[in-house]
C-alpha cells in the first residue's frame, strides 16, 4: 500500500527521535532482530493511523467493523472524528436495516390475515353482506401491503413506519371484529334454524323437550310407545299366528300331539306362551281359526280354549288350562287388574267338576272351564284395552300441549324479532337525520332489512350495511351518494 522503507541499523537507535515520528514511526523484527522504521513522509495522520492498524492486529480489532466501505478522502484527518464518522453511519445502518425488518414484519403479519380471511371467504355458510364486508377488508390489507412494498423499496423514516405500524394494528383489530361478528351471525342463524326444526318436529310428533318434564315424560313416552308399539304388535302378531299354526297342526285330524315333541300342544305353551303374549295367542287364533273349516262349530265356539279342550283328555285338560290361566294371571298383576274372582272360577273349573256317567267313565266339563278360562280372558283384554287408551289421550293431550307451548314459544320469538326489526330500523332511520341534518327525513323504500343487515340494490347489485353509517360507507365506496339512495325524497329520481 505504501513504498516502505525500513531503516535497519546495527546499533540502538535514538529512540526518543523516532518515537517523535508519531505514527510515521514503527517496528519490525526481522532475522530475530528488532529493527526502528520510519513511514515515508507526503501523507495524511489518518493514513499512517491505517497503517499502524494493519500492522497491529491488536489495535484494528478494537474499530467499529462498520467503519469498513467508508470513503477515506471525505477529509476526516483525526481518528476521533473518523470513529465519530463511523459509529453515525453504523447507527445509520442499523437504522435502516431495522426498519426494513419492520416493514417485512408487518407484510408478513399482513399476508397472514390475509390466507385467514380468504380461508373463511370460501365458506357455504356465509350469505352476501358477509362475503361483501369480508372482501372488503381485503382490499384494504391489499392497499396497505401495497404501500408498504413501495415504502420499503426507499429509505423510509421512523416516522413512517411507525405511522404504517398504527394503520396495521387498527386492520388488524378490525378484521378479527369483522370475522368474530361474521361467525356470531352465522352461529345464531344456526341456531335459529335448530329451532324452527324442533318446532316443526313438535308440530309432527311432539317429541321434543318441553318444559314441563311431566308432559315431556309423557309425551316421550307415549311417542316412543307408539313407534315401538307399531313395529312391535306386528312382529307379535306375526309371531303368535305361527304358534297358532303350530297348534293347529297339533290337534288336527285324528289324534293329538300333546307332548311328543316341540310341536305338542304342553310343550308349545310351556315354553312359548307367557304375560307377555297370552293376549296376543287368544287374539291371533280368534283372527284365523276361529270360526272356520273344521272349527266352525262345536267347541271352536269358544275359542283357543274351546279347541284344547275338545282335543285333550283327562288331566290334560287341567293342565292345559292352568298353562293359559297362569299367563292371564301374570299379565294382570302386571297391569294392576283385579282379576281373584275370575281366576279363582277358572282354576275350580279346570280342577274338576266330574260327572259319572253310567259306564264308569269321569271327565270335566268343557263348557264351565273354557267359559271360565274366556272371561278371565276377556277381563284381562278390556283392562289392557282401558290402560293403553287412558295412556293414548295422557300423550294426546301432552302432545297438545307441548304444540301449545312450542307455538307460543315461536310467537313470541317472532314478536321478539319483530320488535328487534322495527329498533334497528328506527335508529336507522334517526342515524340518518342525524348525519344528514334532516330531522324529517325518512328511509328509502328501496332499503329492506334481511338477515340482521340493511341491503339496498342498485343497477343490479346488493349493498349490506349492519346500520346506516356501513351501508352507507359501502355506498360511497362504489361511487355513489349515500344520501340519494338512502333517503326516500330523493332515491326515486336516480335509483
Amino acid at each position: 500500500m505504501f513504498n516502505v522503507l525500513p531503516n535497519y541499523s546495527t546499533m540502538m537507535p535514538n529512540l526518543p527521535a523516532y518515537w517523535s515520528l508519531g505514527n510515521r514511526h514503527w517496528v519490525s523484527n526481522f532475522g530475530g532482530s528488532v529493527q526502528h522504521n520510519i513511514y515515508p513522509d507526503g501523507y495524511s495522520p489518518l493514513v499512517y493511523a491505517l497503517a499502524q492498524g494493519l500492522g497491529n492486529p491488536n489495535h484494528i480489532s478494537q474499530w467499529n467493523p462498520m467503519l469498513i466501505g467508508i470513503n477515506l478522502g471525505q477529509g476526516m484527518m483525526t481518528d476521533p472524528a473518523l470513529i465519530a464518522a463511523g459509529n453515525q453511519a453504523a447507527a445509520n445502518l442499523g437504522m435502516s436495516l431495522g426498519l426494513n425488518i419492520r416493514l417485512s414484519s408487518l407484510l408478513s403479519n399482513l399476508s397472514g390475515i390475509e390466507a385467514q380471511i380468504s380461508s373463511i371467504l370460501k365458506s357455504d355458510k356465509l350469505d352476501e353482506s358477509q362475503k361483501q364486508r369480508l372482501q372488503e377488508v381485503i382490499d384494504e390489507i391489499a392497499a396497505l401491503k401495497e404501500r408498504i412494498g413501495e415504502m420499503a423499496k426507499g429509505q423510509p423514516s421512523l416516522e413512517e413506519v411507525q405511522a404504517l405500524q398504527g394503520e396495521v394494528l387498527e386492520l388488524t383489530k378490525k378484521a378479527s371484529e369483522v370475522a368474530q361478528e361474521i361467525i356470531n351471525e352465522i352461529k345464531d342463524s344456526q341456531a335459529s334454524d335448530n329451532t324452527d326444526e324442533t318446532d316443526e318436529t313438535d308440530d309432527a310428533d311432539g317429541t321434543s323437550d318441553v318444559d314441563d318434564a311431566d308432559d315431556a315424560d309423557d309425551a316421550d313416552e307415549a311417542s316412543s310407545g307408539n313407534n315401538k308399539t307399531e313395529k312391535e304388535k306386528k312382529e307379535l302378531a306375526y309371531s303368535m299366528e305361527k304358534i297358532c299354526d303350530r297348534i293347529e297342526k297339533a290337534v288336527r285330524g285324528a289324534g293329538t300331539n300333546y307332548d311328543n315333541d316341540e310341536n305338542g300342544i304342553k310343550n308349545i305353551l310351556t315354553e312359548e306362551i307367557n304375560k307377555d303374549n297370552v293376549l296376543e295367542l287368544f287374539a291371533a287364533w280368534d283372527r284365523t281359526y276361529k270360526g272356520k273349516g273344521s272349527y266352525s262349530g262345536g267347541d271352536d265356539d269358544y275359542g283357543l280354549i274351546g279347541t284344547l279342550m275338545n282335543d285333550c283328555e283327562g288331566s290334560q285338560k287341567e293342565e292345559i288350562a292352568m298353562l293359559l290361566i297362569s299367563a292371564l294371571e301374570d299379565k294382570a298383576h302386571e297391569l294392576g287388574i283385579d282379576v281373584a274372582s275370575e281366576v279363582s272360577a277358572a282354576k275350580i273349573a279346570s280342577h274338576g267338576d266330574w260327572h259319572v256317567w253310567t259306564l264308569g267313565i269321569t271327565t270335566r266339563n268343557d263348557d264351565k272351564i273354557c267359559q271360565a278360562v274366556n272371561a278371565l280372558y276377556e277381563k284381562v283384554k278390556a283392562g289392557a284395552e282401558s290402560i293403553e287408551a287412558k295412556k293414548e289421550a295422557k300423550a294426546d293431550k301432552a302432545r297438545a300441549d307441548k304444540k301449545a307451548k312450542a307455538d307460543k314459544a315461536k310467537a313470541d320469538a317472532k314478536k321478539k324479532e319483530a320488535e328487534k326489526i322495527a329498533k334497528q330500523k328506527t335508529q336507522f332511520r334517526d342515524d340518518m337525520r342525524e348525519i344528514l341534518g334532516d330531522d324529517k327525513a325518512e328511509v328509502s323504500d328501496k332499503v329492506q332489512y334481511e338477515n340482521n343487515k340493511f341491503v339496498i340494490r342498485i343497477e343490479g347489485k346488493n349493498y349490506y350495511g349492519k346500520d346506516y353509517l356501513s351501508l352507507a360507507k359501502a355506498l360511497e365506496k362504489a361511487g355513489y351518494d349515500p344520501a340519494k339512495y338512502l333517503k326516500k325524497q330523493t332515491v326515486k329520481a336516480v335509483a
